[in-house]
């Protein structure tokens, strides 16, 4: 089964030089805690969660009006192809501990996303990733991030 088969690709987004409140704002109004920031040329510049939105706004005294999207996003994009099978989708989800993948054509531009949710979803579809792979990503994802020291 390939990423193209199981993705949503109605998608709400948001541009870097949106402000926090607003990003904010699409999120509860779409009911996704994920948005891909898409720059003005349609490529995928970052992704923004809805805890991005919370680590932010509790660490600073601005209003979210005056914090860019840009300040906030996570980048690098960790992505997948639409045309790639769910399985190596899922590697790179547990490789870069991330639930959710924008889905991109060559060019970086925003074709939909794939969640583990949607993986799950598609579970019970012939030809669908196994139960096996599904539990080896989830194990992945949540599994502790191993964070490289700096030497002084």
């Amino acid at each position: 089964m390939n990423v193209i088969e199981i993705m949503q690709q109605a998608v709400a987004t948001c541009a870097p030089q949106d402000n926090l409140a607003g990003a904010a704002k699409l999120m509860r109004a779409h009911k996704c805690g994920f948005l891909p920031v898409v720059d003005s040329h349609g490529a995928v510049a970052g992704v923004m969660t809805d805890r991005d939105v919370c680590l932010v706004a509790s660490e600073t005294q601005r209003a979210m009006t005056h914090i860019s999207v840009e300040e906030t996003m996570s980048h690098p994009v960790f992505n997948c192809f639409p045309d790639e099978h769910v399985k190596a989708a899922l590697a790179t989800m547990s490789k870069h501990h991330v639930r959710r993948l924008p889905v991109v054509d060559k060019h970086g531009h925003l074709q939909g996303v794939l969640s583990i949710d949607d993986v799950v979803q598609a579970s019970q579809r012939r030809g669908s990733t196994s139960a096996e792979d599904i539990v080896e990503a989830l194990r992945g994802i949540g599994a502790p991030r191993h964070i490289e020291g700096v030497l002084t």
